[in-house]
């Protein structure tokens, strides 16, 4: 990690927060709570996309896992499959050696593969809904940024494109994340 001194004295450890500090306040202030409460980094990159960062995705995605820790919903899951696979396996050859009663192990059996079987398409649907999302919003910042770029040079059509990006970004976030 390399620290950079801008011209104002201040000491940045990641080119995020001296990004963060050119924003306005509101604007900084609302970026990190989304970072905070966002568990995916690609949502992160492409709210930052529409604040401008210049930076990479690798600055970006080091800063977020730097300042928040994010719970890895996929790995617990994956973890827990495992666990179930494993435990199942297990009383199979109970049920097989005698050492737990048929009746009483093909009830507990049955159980423990419908928990599977629920843990499975979980993480199938999790899968898909992320998959998606991220496509979607990476879409979607790749146009803003595009649209961003022919206009940049033109200061009457400025305002407006960022406001539309603003609201477009707004909508779109919101159909994904309710889908």
């Amino acid at each position: 990690m390399t620290t950079k001194q801008a011209a104002t004295g201040k000491v940045y450890l990641t080119y995020v927060d001296q990004w963060l500090d050119t924003l306005p306040a509101a604007d900084s202030e609302d970026f990190r709570e989304f970072a905070e409460v966002t568990p995916s980094v690609i949502e992160i990159w492409v709210y930052s996309g529409i604040l401008q960062y210049p930076g990479t995705f690798n600055d970006l995605s080091r800063w977020v896992k730097m300042k928040y820790k994010k719970l890895n919903r996929r790995e617990i899951l994956n973890s827990e499959i495992a666990a179930l696979h494993s435990d199942i396996q297990e009383l199979r050859m109970a049920i097989t050696s005698g050492e737990v009663k048929a009746d009483n192990g093909c009830a507990r059996l049955a159980a423990l593969e419908k928990e599977l079987r629920s843990h499975i398409e979980t993480s199938d649907r999790m899968n898909r809904t992320t998959d998606k999302r991220g496509l979607v919003l990476a879409g979607a910042d790749r146009v803003m940024r595009e649209i961003t770029g022919i206009f940049k040079d033109d200061p009457q059509f400025a305002e407006p494109i960022e406001n539309a990006i603003n609201a477009v970004w707004a909508k779109i976030y919101s159909e994904v994340s309710n889908s």
